[in-house]
């Protein structure tokens, strides 16, 4: 039995989807000992309105979870409200993920004299987005007086340091993913199974550079008739991305099908993964599509290169290179046997050492650490 009652967690997020950041809360949350701590996930939304994507997904895995109305993006009355709620339910620690919930969560947390951890999830590189940027920036600033930030890569960790966090409170916990709800995913019964189907998951903006991969496909379908492409997600860029399909002659083999919450079981119709961005942390997507046992191909950056060791757990391509990205998926479609091996060999290193279980216990730790309650445990 636990020594203490559980250590009192709210996970604070600001999200409009269900995409690689509110899975990786949904994984935490699910892989933390409930006897241990007892979490909370709060979506910040500007009204009040119908239960939002990463809330109904987290009643369906039986997680706690509510909407809270700001009443508008920073409003001062809601950030008061907020630290209300958190003196109310007696929480110890507040885990923010993103601008919007570190600023947040900070104000609230010093006022209800509450602890208060960031784990950030990468910076974006949408450069016509001046508010966005404004945002990041004020992130940046504000890092310095949160009690522990827990980036998802290295890079990201040196990043944060340039800002001023000290490194004794700048601590990296490498992403996790949920082996368990990857083993139960079912394949959706829409599959079209005379095609071999391309895929990717994620937001349809910049930095996720998606017109190189349309580049790329239209190289191979000139090889190939049983190829489609099938890009899950939506984003600022949704509209752009259709024109360019229709101006590379490809739209009758592109699907766009916008944001959907089964991205998992669309993923495991896939007969490979493909991530070409320009920037990321430790993208969770690969770590689910390794999980899943799907051929990953990924851009030669920083955070990929963390999950795909190139010929060993999946494939690596330059940056910006659609030449180098349509080789790298002829290769798998030509060497089924080879690909199989990276795939149980990708599978391997996410257990060893991208498992939600083992992300938990460093969290658990770290959650420890900053509330002071260092017996918590069981006997």
């Amino acid at each position: 039995m636990p020594l203490t009652a559980p250590l009192r967690v709210a996970q604070i997020i600001g999200s409009t989807g269900l995409y690689g950041a509110e899975r990786w809360i949904l994984a935490l949350m699910r892989s933390l000992d409930p006897q241990q701590v007892d979490c909370t996930l709060i979506n910040l939304v500007d009204i009040r309105g119908e239960s939002s994507a990463v809330v109904h997904a987290a009643g369906a895995r039986n997680l706690k979870a509510l909407d809270f109305p700001t009443g508008g993006r920073f409003n001062p009355t809601g950030i008061f409200r907020f630290s209300g709620w958190v003196r109310r339910n007696g929480i110890d620690i507040l885990h923010a993920h993103g601008y919007k919930s570190d600023l947040y969560s900070l104000f609230a947390a010093r006022l209800a004299g509450k602890k208060v951890i960031s784990t950030p999830h990468g910076w974006s590189k949408e450069e016509n987005d001046w508010k966005l940027k404004l945002y990041e920036s004020l992130d940046r600033r504000c890092m310095r007086y949160l009690d522990r930030v827990c980036p998802l890569s290295p890079e990201l960790r040196e990043d944060i340091e340039k800002c001023g966090m000290r490194s004794a409170r700048n601590i990296y916990i490498p992403n996790g993913v949920d082996l368990d709800e990857a083993d139960q995913v079912t394949e959706r019964m829409d599959k079209p199974g005379e095609w071999i189907t391309i895929g990717y998951v994620g937001q349809l903006i910049e930095r996720k550079n998606i017109p190189v991969l349309l580049k790329a496909f239209r190289m191979v379908s000139e090889k190939r008739e049983d190829l489609q492409l099938c890009l899950i997600g939506d984003g600022p860029l949704r509209q752009s991305l259709i024109m360019t399909a229709e101006e590379l002659g490809i739209s009758d083999r592109v699907r766009f099908t916008g944001y959907c919450e089964d991205a998992l079981a669309w993923m495991k119709t896939f007969d490979m993964f493909v991530l070409p961005s320009q920037l990321e942390g430790i993208p969770r997507c690969l770590m689910e599509a390794a999980a899943l046992g799907i051929p990953i191909i990924a851009s030669d950056i920083p955070g990929s290169r963390e999950m795909v060791e190139h010929m060993r757990t999946g494939l690596l391509f330059p940056v910006d290179d659609p030449d180098r990205l349509a080789e790298s998926i002829l290769f798998v479609l030509d060497h089924r046997e080879e690909a199989r091996i990276m795939c149980r060999s990708a599978r391997e290193k996410v257990e060893e050492r991208f498992s939600a279980k083992r992300m938990a216990q460093e969290y658990l730790s770290l959650y420890r650490d900053v509330s002071g309650k260092q017996n918590q445990g069981c006997q």
